[in-house]
């Protein structure tokens, strides 16, 4: 089978995070196939890990591919459509492990001399939790990885080209529901209950405050309201509950950590200072991508050796990746791939991963490979 026919079939019977088991099936049987690959699975979620010795010791290297799709209606029309109601794959995962598994066949044929790759098909990438389960799962631990490299196709960009930067490649980014617990009561008599519509009004207020768009500044902090929901369309009732939902995001994870510490403190406060207790709910949390500055360089000389227009740049992009987990752990980077400055962007209903830019990113992984093992 070509690279399309399995690409298609991956986006035909899409999984969301966390059920990705038919697609873990459907890979193992290829790599299964490949006698260089030893196989790894059970250790987390749906993931795999494949492994491939070389003929002589020498370093380890991983790459790493996404096995999830979106809970997002398709609205494409050709061949391959999703076949599963408003589950697609609208981030490129399906083009991303299909590179991965190609690459193992390209080792097959074209193997390396001395080391170690790791071929990490992850589950759950994008609710924030998959390369966490992984780590915490301690399967990792088992080999002396010396790099951990990925890449993300990136709409905008002309198609095959390369795109990264030193330092934050993606930000830190982190969800959250906070509910406010009070009293209902009749709307003719509200001091009989404990509405929380001024503490809702003062934490949307201090989180304006705290946010901080521009990207170039050192306090860069995105607060961005997701969702409020405050009692009942009950006009007699005076509202005794109520739920405020925000993501947020700034490039370093440590200033995120100082900034999520003070935002609760102070949220807490107003919440008792209007006799609310409060519930916290943090969900879908990726940590900054660190691109190390050997990483990075060896990925632009990779580039220029392929012949590939390659692009530094200034700023990181500004969605979760939580790749992170793990370059924050390990020497490591991931960079762009250029998916077509008309490809519409990720997330969205009409998405479809390029395949035209699919061998260019089975040569960068086979290059960074040998520039690793050499």
């Amino acid at each position: 089978m070509d690279f399309k026919e399995i690409r298609h079939y991956l986006h035909r019977y899409p999984e969301l995070s966390g059920e990705e088991k038919n697609t873990s099936s459907y890979l193992l049987n290829h790599l299964k196939k490949i006698e260089s690959c030893t196989v790894h699975q059970g250790f987390s979620e749906h993931s795999l890990l494949a492994e491939i010795n070389c003929k002589k010791p020498g370093k380890t290297v991983l790459f790493r591919a996404e096995l999830d799709a979106l809970p997002i209606k398709e609205e494409n029309d050709f061949s391959y459509t999703s076949t599963k109601k408003n589950v697609s794959h609208k981030c490129g995962h399906d083009g991303h492990m299909t590179m991965l598994l190609f690459l193992a066949k390209r080792l097959e044929k074209e193997p390396i001399s001395c080391g170690k790759i790791l071929l990490l098909f992850q589950s759950s990438e994008e609710t924030g939790e998959g390369a966490d389960r992984i780590l915490a799962s301690k399967k990792l631990a088992d080999f002396s990885i010396d790099y951990v490299l990925s890449l993300h196709n990136v709409p905008g960009y002309k198609k095959n080209t390369i795109v990264t930067k030193p330092g934050s490649f993606t930000p830190s980014v982190e969800s959250v529901d906070i509910q406010l617990l009070g009293k209902t009561s009749h709307a003719g008599m509200p001091e009989k209950g404990i509405n929380p519509a001024l503490a809702v009004s003062e934490i949307i207020q201090y989180l304006n405050e705290l946010d901080c768009k521009n990207t170039t500044d050192r306090n860069y902090f995105l607060a961005t309201p997701i969702q409020l929901k405050m009692g009942k369309p009950a006009y007699g009732t005076s509202a005794g509950e109520a739920k405020i939902s925000y993501t947020f995001r700034t490039w370093n994870h440590d200033d995120f950590m100082t900034k999520k510490t003070l935002l609760i403190d102070k949220i807490n406060t107003i919440a008792k200072n209007h006799q609310l207790p409060i519930q916290w709910n943090w969900k879908e949390a990726f940590q900054a991508n660190l691109n190390s500055g050997e990483a990075f360089n060896m990925i632009k000389e990779v580039a220029q050796e392929n012949k590939l227009d390659f692009i530094e740049t200034k700023m990181p992009f500004s969605w979760g990746e939580d790749f992170g987990s793990f370059t924050q752990q390990y020497n490591g980077a991931m960079f762009g791939l250029g998916a077509g400055k008309d490809c519409p962007e990720l997330h969205n209903p009409d998405y479809d991963f390029p395949d035209e830019i699919a061998e260019t990113g089975v040569n960068m992984f086979y290059s960074l490979a040998k520039k690793v093992l050499s």
